[in-house]
């Protein structure tokens, strides 16, 4: 793994094996003992985060998005079927600015007090504000800790990258819904946030 002066678990040793056809990957890394923010992917309740643990996490993203590999996440072509079959928008979704991220930045692959970013299987090159956005719409819950997110990590989320990032995490959401039938309250969020979205991009 090429990415340095982030923190997370050293890479150890990665295995490959086939079953039922398949190819598998298994990859050892470092234990972290430190506690994950959230054993859920969405939140019920805002964590207690410090400055510091905010100033560290933003040190981390950026420190990530300047890391050179040729691993990817996330393409344009996916971006723009994503939110035209969600939202039935044909808006201009090009993205302007690339960058690597993590990829499934979520709550309960953060741990705090002590940041560590875990479950690294998705990092690669994708949209500037695309961490942000998942670490924002799974605090959907908690309206002032989901404000509070986009106040501290505003120079990803407010650009106009950061508003797409933002708007495909809510489309996969009603799409993934509609795939299964079932709408729930974070789908109906996802919706209303991504119609809001749409009006300022």
């Amino acid at each position: 793994m090429a990415v340095r002066d982030v923190p997370k678990p050293s890479f150890i040793q990665t295995v490959h094996w086939m079953s039922g056809g398949l190819v598998c990957r298994a990859e050892e890394m470092t234990l972290i003992g430190e506690p994950v923010v959230s054993t859920t992917y969405t939140l019920d309740k805002a964590p207690e985060l410090s400055d510091q643990w905010w100033e560290e996490l933003s040190a981390a993203l950026e420190g990530l998005a300047r890391t050179v590999t040729d691993r990817v996440s996330l393409v344009q072509d996916d971006i723009e079927r994503s939110i035209r079959e969600a939202f039935g928008a044909s808006i201009d979704t090009t993205v302007s600015r690339w960058v690597i991220g993590h990829g499934d930045l979520h709550w309960a692959n953060l741990t705090a007090p002590r940041l560590s970013l875990l479950d690294w299987d998705s990092w690669g090159l994708m949209p500037r504000g695309l961490d942000a956005a998942k670490l924002w719409e799974s605090a959907f819950r908690v309206p002032d800790f989901a404000e509070e997110i986009t106040e501290r990590l505003v120079s990803d989320l407010a650009c106009r990258d950061g508003k797409l990032s933002r708007l495909w995490v809510c489309a996969n959401r009603v799409l993934r819904a509609r795939c299964r039938g079932r709408v729930t309250d974070q789908t109906e969020h996802a919706r209303r946030a991504g119609e809001a979205l749409l009006t300022e991009l």
